[in-house]
């Protein structure tokens, strides 16, 4: 999982660097998205190696959060490259 969100972020580096990000609705979600999925990670490997029960309650709320940001982006991509 981490590994993926480094990835990501590089992905998305990249993309600002070469100038194809953006700074539409798309693209600052996304951005937005792809951070919060590298928190995301990071907080998945401290609550796993702590397995503390109030932890992992709160991690599965802020999955939830992060799993609907991570949708706006992908929404935003279908219908904006639909028209």
């Amino acid at each position: 999982m981490l590994l993926f969100a480094i990835i990501a972020m590089i992905s998305a580096l990249t993309g600002i660097i070469s100038g194809i990000f953006k700074a539409d609705i798309h693209g600052i979600t996304g951005l937005l998205a792809i951070i919060l999925m590298l928190v995301h990670a990071l907080w998945a490997t401290v609550v796993l190696v702590r397995k503390q029960e109030n932890m992992i309650i709160k991690f599965h709320k802020f999955s939830i959060i992060v799993w609907l940001i991570w949708l706006i982006p992908f929404g935003t991509g279908v219908v904006l490259n639909a028209f």
